[in-house]
């Protein structure tokens, strides 16, 4: 009995650890940062026209319905934003980032079943501090979600598989359930892979017994029909067609848009999983040293290819598609963390932990020679956003760089691991809670004032008059910061028609449709707001009637 209360009260004591290093990360200033992004724009805008409309079993965007994605991720940003005033910034991304700790958590909690108490907690920390995962718990996308419910899935599956309690079964049927009213049919297909690729290189597939194989399938259809079957009641044969077909299968197959090559996340997924893409490797080459019981290694590789082989099969492809890979790489290289932790001495820990670091070092230093030579107009318009604004400032952050690579170093030709790896994740967490919060917020909305525009709109325009968005430009986040519904006109005929109108009529247009549009008119119609944004200016225009 003491033996199990001292057990629960390290528990307790180490998800308060994993709490206290991820919330800091994923909610600091998780609000500043302007919604101008399209897809952020869209899925707010779903999210608040559910709030305030109550259309809860079938998302609108716009007043009409929007089969694109289930919704569970848009239920979420209407819950959070229940409690105050609405959608925003902070309420839109605020599920993304509780699902991120989760996501922590339930690795941590994994990684002690598969490996050991040490494994679960560095993976944890590894998993919250790998670049991709930390960009993407900062975003208003369904994605973290999927991830918090397939991370579970696979905890449930191998508590099933490999640890013969059936009543996971059931827990694994509503996790896979909860993925797929997040995301589609790819919210199960994911772990029951996993499962079997599990099963087939365990070779024994009396593992999964019809029993408990059933109490899984009826958890899950009660978890997803719980939903679907009013959403298909209320939209029909065609919203069925549009959700499980067009917007899954087909996009899968035949992707129209964010298309890449099969390798695509050859180079993509090592390059997001920086800093601790240097130790993955260590983790494969390590195996062939170990005679202890490997199931739990099998099962978290066959969970990394298999998410990654789908993705590359896939004609459609985004970094962030992938990010159910990141607990299984993280539970890798927290294993191989943990072996180094525990044999110190061995000379296949030197050598792992050497080369990772010296590599890493050199990374730094690389980083710090560019961060000081290079002009932002070397860089792309995105990677800008993450150098200072002040020439000084990217001085010190080169020489601090440059200090942290020399430590590295220091600390791998003087094989200390513990020290090494602290000073990895610490580092880590550091550079990436102020380059985010401190530096690129702020540049990122000096850059796109949306905002500032949306609401000098709001002060020129009353909500009685006529309000459209004229021309191909970000009219979702325009109609996200404005808080009113904005039609968008795309045909020069219809603007024109809707601008020489003899009842008084406003438009946003960027500046070059202004150009083309006082071109076709014969006139310069009278400009009440200009706000320049990125490399042109939006301009909120009046046809002086």
């Amino acid at each position: 009995m003491f033996e199990r209360l001292s057990r629960q009260g390290r528990d307790w004591s180490t998800a308060c650890l994993i709490v206290a290093v991820t919330l800091p990360l994923f909610l600091v200033g998780l609000g500043d940062r302007y919604i101008w992004i399209p897809l952020e724009a869209r899925y707010a805008l779903v999210a608040r026209e559910m709030w305030e409309g109550g259309q809860w079993i079938l998302p609108h965007l716009g007043g009409v319905v929007y089969p694109d994605k289930p919704p569970l991720f848009f239920w979420a940003i209407a819950l959070t934003s229940s409690f105050g005033a609405g959608v925003s910034e902070w309420t839109a991304r605020l599920p993304s980032a509780l699902a991120a700790v989760g996501v922590c958590l339930w690795t941590w909690r994994l990684g002690a079943r598969l490996f050991s108490p040490r494994a679960g907690i560095l993976a944890a920390l590894v998993l919250a501090t790998s670049a991709g995962f930390f960009w993407s718990g900062r975003q208003a996308l369904p994605d973290m979600l999927l991830t918090l419910w397939i991370t579970g899935a696979c905890w449930a599956l191998w508590a099933w598989l490999g640890g013969n309690r059936r009543n996971a079964a059931i827990l694994a049927g509503v996790c896979m359930g909860l993925a797929t009213l997040t995301k589609g049919p790819v919210g199960f297909l994911l772990p029951v892979l996993t499962g079997l690729a599990y099963l087939t290189l365990q070779r024994n597939w009396h593992l999964a017994r019809p029993r408990e194989s059933l109490l899984c399938v009826g958890s899950f259809l009660v978890t997803v029909l719980t939903w679907y079957l009013p959403a298909v009641a209320q939209g029909g044969v065609s919203y069925a067609q549009a959700t499980l077909i067009h917007h899954s299968l087909e996009r899968y197959v035949h992707a129209w848009e964010h298309t890449a090559p099969w390798y695509f996340y050859m180079w993509a997924f090592p390059a997001e999983f920086l800093p601790w893409t240097l130790f993955l490797p260590q983790a494969f080459g390590a195996v062939r040293s170990k005679r202890d019981d490997m199931r739990g290694w099998w099962f978290v590789v066959g969970w990394l290819g298999i998410v990654l082989l789908f993705f590359s099969v896939s004609t459609g492809k985004r970094d962030i598609y992938i990010l159910p890979a990141y607990p299984a790489a993280a539970l890798l290289v927290g294993w191989i963390g943990a072996e180094w932790w525990k044999h110190t001495r061995e000379r296949w820990v030197a050598w792992g932990m050497t080369c990772g670091a010296v590599l890493l070092a050199f990374g730094l230093w690389g980083l710090a020679v560019g961060l000081w030579a290079l002009s932002p107009e070397m860089l792309s318009s995105r990677n800008a956003l993450l150098l200072p604004a002040m020439p000084q400032t990217c001085l010190w952050i080169s020489i601090l760089l440059g200090g942290a690579g020399v430590l590295l170093a220091s600390l791998a030709l003087l094989q200390r691991p513990r020290l090494l790896f602290g000073c990895v994740v610490g580092c880590t967490w550091l550079a990436m809670l102020a380059g985010v919060v401190v530096i690129y917020t702020a540049r990122f909305n000096q850059r796109y004032p949306i905002k500032p525009f949306a609401q000098a709109v709001r002060v020129r325009v009353s909500p009685e008059h006529p309000l459209r968005v004229c021309g191909a430009i970000n009219d979702l986040a325009l109609r996200f910061q404005l808080h009113r519904d904005t039609p968008l006109l795309t045909q020069e005929s219809e603007i024109i028609r809707y601008l020489l109108s003899r009842d008084p009529a406003y438009c946003v247009m960027d500046l070059q449709g202004y150009g083309r549009m006082s071109e076709l008119i014969g006139q310069q119609l009278p400009v009440l707001v200009r706000q320049e944004i990125d490399r042109s200016a939006l301009l909120l225009v009046f046809n002086g009637r």
